[in-house]
């Protein structure tokens, strides 16, 4: 119980930290140089020293007293955490394109489960003109469009699962690879080396 008092008591001082001789005042128990210890031990406390005396502080106030009192500290730790924020965020984008592949593999499984889905033997060429019609009816400006957009008008209207829209697209960019280009981003589309080129368009059609 005098290890849990102790610790609240050193919780509830923050990032100032409290000396331990305050505490030795406080709780008058002999055994305080013991339970801080084993306290420190643990990792639930930080003692160390501040001008001429020892001051306790929870693990993570200790950490908070350091960067505001160490210049070269709240650099290096400013350092780490953005280091750590920019790992995060490579890690989701990989997990964002395993979890596109994990469900391409999937619709494919499902297809081939399915052979008499309706219209989904629809033929390369007959593709090639509903895709290259859906190009120039919704490209922008510049001619860029998400392969997402011309997935949902396609597959909508052929009742074509996602997995085979993309088969046919990749079977098109490799036999046109003169008409068409891809471009890196959005939530879907074609994975090429690990990376989803979800934006495509026409560079010539005929």
């Amino acid at each position: 119980m005098s290890s849990e008092k102790l610790l609240e008591r050193i919780l509830s001082t923050g990032v100032w930290g409290i000396k331990k001789t305050d505490l030795k005042k406080e709780f008058n128990l002999l055994d305080v140089d013991t339970i801080l210890e084993d306290l420190s031990k643990s990792g639930n406390i930080c003692i160390d020293k501040k001008g001429a005396s020892y001051y306790c502080w929870t693990s993570e106030a200790y950490i908070q007293h350091i960067v505001n009192s160490d210049a070269k500290f709240r650099v290096l730790f400013e350092s780490i955490n953005s280091l750590a924020n920019k790992l995060d965020d490579q890690t989701k984008a990989v997990k964002d394109v395993l979890a596109n592949t994990i469900e391409l593999f999937s619709d494919n499984h499902n297809e081939k489960l399915n052979l008499n889905a309706p219209n989904s033997n629809i033929g390369l060429e007959s593709f090639k003109i509903e895709f290259d019609k859906c190009l120039t009816n919704i490209s922008d400006s510049i001619g860029w469009i998400e392969l997402c957009k011309v997935r949902s008008e396609i597959t909508n209207k052929h009742e074509m699962s996602q997995r085979v829209f993309y088969d046919l697209v990749d079977q098109l960019i490799n036999k046109y690879q003169e008409e068409y280009e891809l471009s890196t981003g959005g939530e879907e589309g074609i994975v090429v080396r690990g990376l989803i080129h979800g934006y495509i368009r026409c560079i010539q059609v005929n």
